[in-house]
């Protein structure tokens, strides 16, 4: 780890061009940047999903909002609107008379490490601080970046932010504040919100949509409350999962149907949250509420539910699922060779994931059964009781 500058930052850009998920896991770094230098003026410069995770959070002074996805290639590049859009975005940097940016991103490919090079560039800060995997001769200080899965994300933002010299321990990750109770009160005893979905990105990261149906048949004949959540984009989703249930009107269908606010209190309701890796699972597990997830393409010591505890394994099955567990956070994943496939080691590896989807097919509805069951007789009961 190379040292960080020996002065105190006054003005910091933060950058994390970045969805819902990878957003929230900043939120630990970004709380502990604000606490170790409260007298520094603190941009972020983020995307429109970045804003939605972290505009009603205490932690910055001022929000820079830039379209990422228009720069996803080198042709996007080259047209005349993106062109003017990145000017004016390079002006607004220059203008920001930064001492010192905060580059929150691995720099996995050439084209990338090009544009997070420019955008440094553009601030004129003196000071460069992120993670280097041999791309980052830019940088002035970094942290060795040793991989995805080989430290979480949210570890690796609160190293680069150790580069200030400020502690970074027992940071917390972060969501909205409450917004008051969203659901009705309810007579079960515990509830639980489901999302079958993983947003946008990534459709490979799901377990199969008819092995949610089979596992909320079994918890809502057992009297457990499920309320169903997820994005207005899923509503196709949706209606196929509700389509598969044996009861589909004994659930509580909330997806489509919130704010990003009203949803973390949504969520704050609940015992406890099941879901694949998405934006929503972080969501939960920023607001507090428990998660089990099956994780199959993508590796949940890189993008797992955030704690401060390492994962470690609690279970391991005959047909080679183990159950990890950090926290209050469990997930499952199949000990195959191929997953995960996303994001793998240093390279984009293969985001499509394959057609069979071994890793999640090897995960049985059984065995989250046993898992939710076992997880939800740890906790003291419904919260919205």
């Amino acid at each position: 780890m190379s040292t960080g500058p020996q002065i105190t930052p006054q003005r910091i850009l933060v950058v994390k061009l970045a969805d819902l998920g990878d957003a929230l896991a900043t939120t630990p770094a970004l709380g502990a940047l604000r606490q170790g230098l409260p007298a520094a003026t603190i941009h972020l410069l983020t995307t429109p999903a970045g804003e939605q995770a972290l505009r009603t959070l205490s932690l910055y002074d001022d929000l820079i909002i830039f379209p990422k996805h228009r720069f996803d290639s080198p042709p996007a590049l080259l047209k005349p609107a993106n062109l003017l859009a990145g000017l004016l975005l390079w002006q607004r940097l220059a203008y920001g008379h930064y001492d010192t940016v905060l580059l929150l991103h691995h720099l996995t490919t050439g084209f990338g490490t090009l544009k997070y090079r420019l955008l440094a560039r553009a601030t004129g800060a003196q000071h460069i601080l992120g993670l280097d995997n041999g791309r980052g001769n830019f940088l002035t200080a970094a942290v060795p970046d040793l991989g995805f899965g080989r430290k979480h994300e949210s570890d690796y933002w609160l190293a680069v932010v150790g580069l200030l010299q400020i502690a970074t321990a027992a940071m917390p990750l972060l969501g909205p504040p409450p917004v008051g109770a969203v659901l009705p009160a309810h007579a079960e005893r515990y509830q639980v919100a489901l999302h079958p979905g993983s947003g946008t990105f990534a459709p490979a990261r799901r377990w199969p949509v008819a092995r949610w149906a089979a596992l909320a048949d079994r918890l809502l004949a057992d009297s457990i409350a499920v309320v169903l959540v997820g994005g207005p984009e899923e509503a196709e989703l949706r209606r196929t999962f509700l389509s598969l249930l044996h009861q589909p009107q004994a659930l509580r269908d909330w997806g489509g149907r919130t704010t990003f606010a009203e949803l973390g209190g949504l969520l704050r309701q609940c015992d406890l949250f099941l879901g694949n890796d998405s934006g929503i699972l972080h969501l939960a597990a920023a607001v507090g509420t428990p998660v089990v997830a099956p994780y199959g393409p993508t590796d949940p010591h890189a993008w797992g539910p955030w704690s401060e505890q390492p994962w470690t394994t609690v279970a391991t099955k005959p047909n080679g699922v183990v159950v990890l567990q950090a926290g209050p956070h469990i997930t499952l994943r199949a000990t195959i060779a191929c997953s995960p496939c996303i994001y793998r080691g240093y390279t984009l590896g293969t985001p499509a994931g394959c057609p069979d989807r071994t890793c999640l097919e090897r995960i049985t509805v059984a065995q989250m059964y046993e898992v939710v069951h076992a997880r939800l007789s740890q906790v003291a009961g419904s919260v919205c009781a």
